[in-house]
């Protein structure tokens, strides 16, 4: 909890000169999403955890703006969690027994969002439109393939390492609550004279739309 509180105060600090009322007009609202499962197939395996956070942002600079929902729940699967997925993600079969997902709760949140981002966008997709059919209507992006890494100096795309290299510290690794909570941390991240990572993923999904210059 005290992790996600410590992304909330960073998500909710409004960027120098930002003025709510008058760019209310300009405000989007979109999802943050992950899933830990027993395996790697969707057709196979299940979904064990989910965590989903909804935040507002800037459509003009990509700037996000606050937090406005967050959910996370375990679910027992009907098959035995195997004891290499557990080696990933540390979630046994005594911690989910007997708990479901809150999917009315789920559904409320993702009814706010426009769009839903995950690191890996094609594996969480394929688990969490299984389960919650209503996914299958929203716009999915994804930050590992939706923003050029590699032009920006880093050779791995993955969650942790680019964690690591924007000096961002994920306390509960391959946990869904803190894998969400640590990519909206990194796609709030606003390098030296540039936007944030979220403008970009936006504008190469043709969500935001980049200002023409006048001549």
């Amino acid at each position: 909890m005290a992790r996600l509180l410590q992304v909330n105060r960073r998500a909710r600090t409004k960027p120098a000169g930002y003025s709510l009322k008058k760019a209310t007009q300009s405000i989007g609202t979109g999802a943050v999403l992950d899933v830990e499962t027993t395996g790697f197939s969707p057709y196979k395996e299940e979904i064990v955890e989910l965590a989903i956070t909804v935040f507002r942002y800037d459509r003009v600079n990509g700037q996000v703006l606050e937090v406005v929902s967050e959910y996370s729940g375990l679910r027992e699967p009907c098959r035995r969690i195997p004891r290499a997925a557990t080696a990933v993600h540390g979630i046994t079969r005594f911690a989910v027994k007997g708990l479901e997902l809150n999917y009315r709760r789920v559904r409320e949140m993702l009814r706010e969002a426009k769009f839903v981002i995950a690191h890996y966008a094609a594996f969480d997709r394929s688990f969490a439109e299984r389960l919650i059919p209503s996914l299958r209507k929203k716009t999915w992006l994804c930050s590992r393939d939706g923003i050029d890494w590699a032009a920006r100096g880093f050779t791995s795309r993955s969650p942790g390492d680019l964690a690591t290299a924007h000096d961002i510290q994920n306390l509960c690794e391959h946990r869904a609550a803190s894998d969400v909570a640590t990519l909206l941390e990194l796609l709030s991240y606003r390098p030296a004279r540039c936007r944030p990572y979220l403008y970009e993923l936006l504008r190469n999904a043709g969500i935001i739309l980049p200002k023409r210059r006048r001549t």
